[in-house]
């Protein structure tokens, strides 16, 4: 059985399956000292830890997240927290002004694929995915002052930030320097909105009262989460469609299983790992006594191969009809743009089938992450 103390982040980043498999079984949390978090893997007690802030609080102290990004909708619980999630969903939800945004994603989709098409080969992780994820999140902002590049970097340097679990000095300073850049950035877009329509994007936070701390915290979580999740999700849903010939001919002849694919696939790789929570006195988890006071990583990732939960968890199977999973948390915190995520996923999906005839992987597919996981590259040709 696996020791805890000899669990590393690295090892963690390389293949969590496996270890989260054991740690499933050796107790519903367990200590892992290199992270100083206690990792919670169960699914029943992962919601239990999700949905029971009066126990598991996200207002942590101290707090990595508020560190990283200042104070956020992810740091708060109960009131405070739902003046902003309330406030700022709208963008991202099947509001008119997302549904609008929606609408506007084949175009724009295709016009990234027409700046590859005729390569017949190419990485779609930095040359479809990583853009796809940025312009959404700028044109749902109403972020026109800033590069969709820009706006990759800035997010590079947040991620570092928020998956320095060991305090590496150097990637502190890299978080930093994007925090800094993009509240720089922020701060002159939100003093230019003032007389502009106010009925989206940030200028829809301006209208509603958010200060621009408020709003500039905030959009750095949605970065964080924004860009990643549906970045690394796209990448995920294809690398499953293209390495399985006949998973593919089912896409092919069907498009409405797609949806099927991304909802597995959301379960079976979790592209984002964890929920992070602080106790908030000594709590019995199935007779685990956790100190109070502790740093509580409920572990998404876990939860979604829980046996307890699916069966057959570690098979890639969509035609399951075990219910939902937890790739988006649940409870108060559940993800903000879980709508505008699985249509940036399914769109972008469809618009390569259509595009790229003869779509096929073009070499060797290497996931990596914990907290942000995906496919480093994806090479693939098409005919």
């Amino acid at each position: 059985m696996i020791d805890p103390e000899s669990i590393t982040l690295a090892d963690l980043e390389s293949d969590p399956h496996p270890i989260l498999a054991e740690l499933r079984e050796l107790a519903p949390a367990v200590y892992v000292p290199s992270i100083e978090m206690w990792l919670v893997t169960r699914w029943d007690d992962v919601v239990h830890v999700c949905q029971t802030p009066e126990l598991f609080t996200s207002n942590t102290d101290p707090s990595w997240l508020r560190e990283c990004l200042g104070e956020n909708m992810l740091t708060l619980d109960g009131g405070p927290h739902d003046r902003l999630a309330n406030g700022m969903r709208p963008p991202f939800a099947g509001t008119p002004s997302g549904r609008a945004m929606a609408q506007r994603l084949p175009t724009m989709l295709d016009e990234i694929i027409d700046g590859f098409a005729s390569s017949k080969r190419a990485d779609l992780m930095p040359l479809y995915a990583e853009p796809l994820a940025n312009l959404t999140l700028l044109e749902a902002l109403g972020l026109d002052t800033v590069t969709w590049q820009q706006l990759a970097g800035w997010c590079h340097g947040v991620i570092t930030g928020l998956a320095n679990f060991e305090n590496e000095p150097e990637k502190a300073s890299v978080a930093a320097r994007a925090h800094g850049e993009l509240g720089d950035a922020l701060g002159a877009h939100l003093r230019a909105i003032d007389g502009k329509d106010a009925s989206s994007g940030l200028a829809s936070y301006v209208a509603a009262g958010f200060s621009p701390k408020e709003i500039t915290n905030n959009v750095r979580l949605m970065i964080s989460g924004g860009i990643n999740e549906p970045r690394d999700a796209v990448g995920l849903v294809m690398y499953q469609i293209l390495k399985d010939p006949e998973l593919q001919r089912r896409v092919l002849g069907d498009r409405s299983v797609i949806r099927k694919v991304i909802e597995e696939t959301f379960r079976f790789h979790s592209p984002v790992g964890t929920a992070t929570r602080q106790t908030t006195r000594e709590v019995d988890l199935d007779g685990v006594a956790i100190p109070d006071g502790a740093m509580v990583a409920a572990v998404l990732t876990a939860a979604n191969r829980d046996p307890r939960r699916w069966s057959d968890p570690d098979s890639f199977l969509i035609d399951r009809g075990e219910g939902a999973h937890l790739a988006f948390s649940v409870g108060e915190h559940r993800c903000l743009g879980e709508w505008m995520g699985r249509q940036q996923v399914r769109i972008g999906v469809e618009r390569l089938l259509d595009r790229l005839p003869g779509l096929r992987l073009d070499g060797e597919v290497e996931l990596h992450g914990f907290e942000f996981r995906g496919p480093v590259s994806l090479a693939v040709a098409w005919d």
